[in-house]
């Protein structure tokens, strides 16, 4: 639901982008991958995340699973965002590096269509499963890319990304190693 939300008002103009002029591309303006992560990718996996869950109290233990329709697809929905995202990952502008991030999106691209494939046979244990194989695939992108997203202790500035750290309006546009 968020996600339709959110493309709602991107089409309606609500949602302005960033734009940087001296950024030579052929691409039409589009979010920074601080705009990306945050109304993209993370609403995305959160849904997945959320959708099954085992809590243990002294309570006693609940389980959470989508049982509507409705949450069948925001699961399913989730999972389409975080597995057709990683197309967007891999744009021009940005791709962090020509080594590693290729390998890092490819991993993050695996446990998105696992989630996908667990969401449309409606098995929320492969989900749970899938879950954890995207919350490493993101963690170990987030460690190298920006390891100040998580972290309790100061980060060396030259491994921060301004992605990461800066408000939207300051990021500039990223460029990709082609």
């Amino acid at each position: 639901m968020l996600f339709v939300l959110s493309l709602s008002l991107i089409s309606c103009g609500k949602v302005e982008v960033q734009s940087d002029s001296s950024t030579k591309s052929s691409r039409p303006d589009v979010l920074s991958m601080h705009q990306l992560m945050e109304w993209v990718l993370d609403p995305a996996a959160d849904v997945i995340w959320e959708s099954v869950q085992t809590i243990v109290t002294q309570s006693g233990t609940r389980e959470i699973r989508p049982r509507s329709e409705e949450q069948w697809f925001a699961v399913l929905s989730g999972a389409a965002t975080l597995s057709e995202s990683s197309q967007l990952l891999m744009q021009t502008g940005r791709a962090m590096d020509a080594q590693e991030w290729p390998k890092m999106v490819s991993r993050f691209k695996r446990a998105a269509d696992r989630t996908l494939k667990a969401a449309q046979a409606r098995d929320a244990d492969e989900i749970f499963a899938a879950g954890g194989d995207l919350y490493e695939a993101c963690k170990q992108c987030h460690q190298r890319y920006a390891p100040q997203l998580n972290s309790s202790t100061p980060v060396p500035s030259e491994r921060v990304f301004s992605w990461a750290t800066q408000p939207i309006e300051q990021v500039p546009q990223l460029k990709a190693v082609e």
